[in-house]
C-alpha cells in the first residue's frame, strides 16, 4: 500500500504503540523518524534469556479476543512462535490463608455460571447471600461515571468486592475498584444493568449465550476444544515482539533513534517543525505523541495548553516485578497451581508461577515464579529492592513449602507508568483530543488514552497514523501534486540526516 507515499511521519516514544505506529506508517508509504529518550525500544516488554530462563521483566502475555496483537505477530512472521497457557494446572484465589481455584464460569466480577459460584469457598455464605440480592435490588446507575466499586458494592455487597473484584481488576489496571472508572474499565456492566436490571441475571444470560455459540459451532462442524484460556504469549519471550518490529522498521528505513529526545514542536502551516535533542531539525506532515502523558504533556502545552491539562490529570502508579527460580528439589512437593492473585492482606497482589503456565519458559526441574508488588499493598511497594525481595521471598516460599533459597532473583521496578483510569477518565481522553484540534497532525495515543493491554496500545498506534496523515494526505496533494516537499532542515552547526523513502507492506490484515 502508498496511501501515504510521500508523507513524513514523527513518532515519539519507542514502546509497542510507538513501534506499531511506525509500522503502520511505513506500510502506506510514509517515512517514519521514531525517537526513544531511553537506551532500548520496547518499553515495558523485555524479555531477558538467562541459564535457559525467559525472565519477562514486564508483561508476559496479551489476550487473543482483541485482535490486534495477533495480527501484528503474523505480519511481522511470528505466527508460529505463538504459544497458548498450559492446560490441566489451575490459577487460584488466595482467601483466609488458602489457595481456593477461581469457581468455574467466574469472570472478572461476575458468574457466568451460578452452581460454581454458589459452591465456591472463595466466598462466605453470608457473601454469597448479599450478592444474590442483586437479583431483586432495582436499578443503581444515573448518567454520570461512576467508580466500579461504587456500583458493585452497592449492587453485589463488599465479597464480591474483596475476593474477586479487586483482585482481578487491581493487576490489569494497578488500582483499586474504588478508584477504577466504570465507563473506561467496564462499560459493559451499564450496558447489563439498562437491558436485565441485574448485574447477575444479565451475566448468566451471556454466558449461557456463549456456551450455546459454541455448542452450535460444534454442532456445524467446527471443533470445540472446551474451555481455555484467552491469553497467548510468544515461545521465547513478549520481548521478541519489539525486536523483531526494529529490525523490520529498520529493513523498511525507518529512521529509529535511542538516546534522543524532542526538545520543541512548532507548527509550521500544514507541517511541524521538529528540533531533537541531537541537534537536529527535521518538517514532518504527522506527529503521534506515544511516549507517556506527562512527556506528551511538556510538548503540546506551548500550542494545546487545555489538552496538556488534561494529560497531566490522568494519574500514573507503580510496581515491582519480582522474579525468583528454584530447583524442583527444593519443594517437598513441586507446585501444581499456574499462580494465585491476593484477596487479603500480603505482601504482592499476586503470583505467576511462569514455568507452570508457559512453555519453554524454564528448563526442566526449574521452577520460575514472577511476584508483583504494586502500590497499593502499601509501604513495602516503596522499600528498597531488597526489602522486597526478602518480603516476597518469604511468602511465595512460605505458600509453595520452599526449604532452600531460589537460585536466580531480580527485581524490576516499574516507576509511575501504570496510567490509572480514574472516574472521569473518558471526559479527560476527550479533552486530550478537543484540545488538539487546532493541531490536527498532532495526536497522543498509547496506554494512557485508551486502553493498557497490549493489543489496546497496539490499535491505537496504528490507528494514530490515520488521525495525523488521513487529512495531510489530501491536503499535500491539492497543495503539492508534483513537487516533494523538502524532508529536514540542518541546524546552523549540524547536518540533518534525510528520513529515506520506505518500501510499502505487500499487503496487510487491518489491525
Amino acid at each position: 500500500m502508498t496511501a501515504y507515499a510521500g508523507l513524513r511521519l514523527l513518532v515519539v516514544g519507542g514502546g509497542i504503540t510507538g513501534l506499531a505506529a511506525a509500522w503502520e506508517a511505513t506500510g502506506q508509504g510514509a517515512e517514519v523518524l521514531l525517537v526513544e529518550a531511553s537506551e532500548r525500544f520496547g518499553g515495558k516488554l523485555r524479555t531477558e534469556h538467562v541459564d535457559g530462563l525467559a525472565i519477562e521483566a514486564g508483561p508476559d502475555s496479551f489476550v487473543a479476543y482483541r485482535p490486534a496483537a495477533l495480527t501484528l505477530v503474523r505480519e511481522l512472521g511470528l505466527g508460529e512462535e505463538v504459544v497458548e497457557v498450559r492446560g490441566g494446572r489451575t490459577v487460584h484465589l488466595r482467601t483466609d490463608g488458602r489457595l481456593q481455584p477461581i469457581p468455574d464460569g467466574m469472570g472478572l466480577v461476575l458468574p457466568t455460571k451460578l452452581g460454581p459460584f454458589v459452591r465456591t469457598p472463595v466466598l462466605r455464605w453470608r457473601h454469597k447471600a448479599r450478592a444474590l440480592l442483586d437479583l431483586v435490588l432495582p436499578r443503581r446507575l444515573g448518567a454520570s461515571d461512576v467508580a466500579i466499586g461504587d456500583l458493585l458494592r452497592a449492587r453485589l455487597g463488599e465479597g464480591i468486592v474483596q475476593r474477586f473484584a479487586d483482585p482481578m481488576l487491581g493487576g490489569i489496571y494497578g488500582a483499586t475498584v474504588d478508584e477504577l472508572s466504570l465507563d473506561a474499565v467496564l462499560p459493559i456492566l451499564r450496558e447489563h444493568e439498562r437491558t436485565h436490571r441485574s448485574l447477575i441475571i444479565a451475566s448468566l444470560a451471556s454466558g449461557r449465550a456463549a456456551r450455546a455459540a459454541a455448542q452450535s459451532t460444534s454442532g456445524s462442524g467446527g471443533t470445540t476444544r472446551g474451555p481455555s484460556s484467552p491469553f497467548r504469549s510468544l515461545a521465547t519471550g513478549l520481548g521478541a515482539l519489539p525486536d523483531r518490529l526494529v529490525d523490520a522498521l529498520t529493513e523498511r528505513g525507518a529512521d529509529l533513534r535511542r538516546h534522543t529526545r524532542v526538545d520543541a514542536l512548532t507548527p509550521d502551516g500544514e507541517q511541524t517543525r521538529v528540533r531533537l535533542s541531537d541537534g537536529t531539525e527535521h518538517v514532518v506532515d504527522g506527529v503521534v505523541l506515544a511516549a507517556g502523558a506527562a512527556a506528551s504533556a511538556d510538548l503540546v502545552e506551548p500550542y494545546a495548553a487545555s489538552a496538556a491539562a488534561a494529560l497531566r490529570q490522568v494519574r500514573h502508579a507503580s510496581t515491582t516485578v519480582v522474579t525468583l527460580a528454584w530447583p524442583e528439589s527444593a519443594f517437598a512437593t513441586p507446585p501444581t497451581t499456574q499462580g494465585w492473585l491476593e484477596a487479603g492482606d500480603a505482601p504482592v497482589s499476586g503470583v505467576t508461577i511462569s514455568s507452570a503456565k508457559w512453555p519453554g519458559r524454564a528448563p526442566a526441574g526449574v521452577v520460575l515464579v514472577r511476584a508483583f508488588v504494586p502500590d497499593r499493598v502499601g509501604r513495602l511497594a516503596r522499600g528498597s529492592d531488597g526489602e522486597i525481595l526478602d518480603a516476597v521471598t518469604r511468602h511465595v516460599s512460605g505458600i509453595l513449602g520452599a526449604h532452600q533459597p531460589p537460585t536466580l532473583t531480580r527485581v524490576t521496578r516499574w516507576v509511575g507508568v501504570m496510567p490509572k483510569y480514574t472516574v472521569g477518565h473518558l471526559d479527560r481522553v476527550a479533552a486530550v483530543d478537543a484540545g488538539l484540534a487546532g493541531q490536527p497532525s498532532w495526536t497522543v495515543a498509547g496506554s494512557a488514552q485508551r486502553g493498557v493491554g497490549i493489543p489496546d496500545c497496539i490499535a491505537d498506534g496504528r490507528a494514530a497514523v490515520s488521525r495525523v496523515l488521513g487529512s495531510r494526505k489530501a491536503t499535500a496533494a491539492a497543495a503539492s501534486p508534483t513537487t516533494a516537499t523538502p524532508t529536514t532542515t540542518a541546524t546552523p552547526t549540524t547536518a540533518s540526516p534525510t528520513i529515506t523513502g520506505r518500501q510499502p507492506t505487500p499487503e496487510r490484515t487491518p489491525a
